[in-house]
């Protein structure tokens, strides 16, 4: 099962290093085709010059901090693999847990939940309304959608996501479920950080998602594409 795994971070030199030695000793027990991308969404601490030791990860460096919908894009524009999953560099998300992962066609894809958060009021608010949203206005029920997932590449080309936003995720699950996609999701558990400090539900997050939300409900309303019948018959 060849993989495309990406990590992106910001101001993690404290989590980095662990996170991108699990990642090539997972992702090698997977297959022995496989890359590791580190997008390093404008880091001001340690995190670049970390990420710079390693020969055999292939980085992408944003000159300032961008947002994790616009370092998602980057890895997933990036990733060549025939699987792609991008992780967060903080360590919160156990890359062991991709082991549990089979091969599937274009017609599936793997999305992680997490039953349990240390979510404060204002973050579990946010999720929750996020959850009503996806729900309502696209039509998708899936229990974590801002968590992993794996994806096929062709999926990714498939959807030709629009958003810049950590939003993008919901394009890309709302695309693919409306064209006959169904998710298979797995739960997972959310590991305390080690060191620095969480941007997810920051304002500056939360308002570049705001802005979005009006175009993400039409391009999914508009998006009209079927699933090529060939590939899901696939077997893989």
């Amino acid at each position: 099962m060849n993989i495309s795994i990406i990590i992106f971070c910001h101001n993690e030199e404290d989590n980095i290093e662990k996170v991108i030695g699990s990642s090539f000793d997972i992702a090698g027990q997977l297959s022995d085709d496989f890359e590791i991308i580190v997008v390093d969404d404008g880091s001001t601490d340690g995190t670049t010059e970390i990420i710079k030791r390693y020969p055999l990860v292939k980085y992408i460096i944003h000159p300032t901090n961008l947002g994790i919908g616009m370092a998602l894009r980057s890895g997933y524009n990036a990733a060549i693999k025939e699987y792609v999953c991008a992780i967060p560099g903080d360590g919160q998300f156990d890359v062991r847990e991709l082991l549990n992962i089979k091969p599937f066609t274009i017609y599936s894809l793997y999305s992680y939940y997490r039953p349990k958060t240390n979510y404060g009021i204002y973050r579990a608010m946010l999720s929750f309304l996020n959850r009503i949203f996806n729900k309502l206005l696209l039509g998708v029920e899936m229990k974590d959608i801002n968590w992993v997932k794996v994806y096929r590449k062709d999926q990714l080309d498939f959807v030709d996501f629009q958003m810049k936003s950590s939003i993008v995720e919901s394009e890309i699950s709302a695309k693919l479920i409306k064209a006959g996609c169904k998710p298979i999701e797995l739960p997972s558990v959310y590991h305390e950080r080690n060191g620095g400090i969480s941007t997810g539900g920051s304002w500056k997050t939360l308002s570049k998602v705001i802005i979005e939300m009006s175009a993400l409900y039409k391009t999914v309303y508009n998006f009209k594409k079927q699933l090529p019948i060939e590939k899901a018959k696939t077997i893989y």
